[in-house]
């Protein structure tokens, strides 16, 4: 049980650092994740909200690089971009692509896919601001 629980705490720290990811680019800063399954609250191992996560986006980099994710389950990203320059959160798997203008906020709804290894990244930086989502 302590270990779903450590688990549940590593997916919503994967997240957080997704919406974080916010890159600097020119693009209206538009897209849309879409959320299905219901999932698990983040502190509870089995229930039934969605699953909540924080990412901010900081000095061009993600304040988190891996996300944990289970399979099938609805997530709604908080994303903070508190650099002055435009970022997006991008997480193909997830169908996830949205722009987060300079010191803003976004929120992103979607379901993690299949099991495996995945890659989120800002599609204005993506050399600098990726990280890797692992969905069991």
């Amino acid at each position: 049980m302590q270990r779903r629980g450590c688990l549940v705490a590593g997916a919503l720290a994967v997240v957080l650092a997704l919406a974080a990811a916010g890159c600097g680019g020119g693009d209206e800063g538009g897209g849309t994740a879409s959320a299905t399954t219901a999932a698990p609250e983040t502190t509870a191992a089995g229930g039934g909200g969605e699953n909540e996560l924080k990412l901010t986006a900081k000095g061009t980099a993600w304040d988190t690089t891996s996300l944990q994710l289970t399979s099938g389950t609805s997530y709604k990203l908080e994303v903070s971009n508190q650099d002055s320059i435009e970022h997006n959160f991008t997480f193909t798997e997830g169908n996830a692509n949205q722009d987060i203008e300079g010191g803003e906020d976004a929120t992103i709804n979607f379901t993690a896919p299949a099991a495996g290894s995945y890659e989120f990244h800002c599609k204005y930086h993506p050399g600098a601001m990726k990280g890797t989502v692992t969905v069991t």
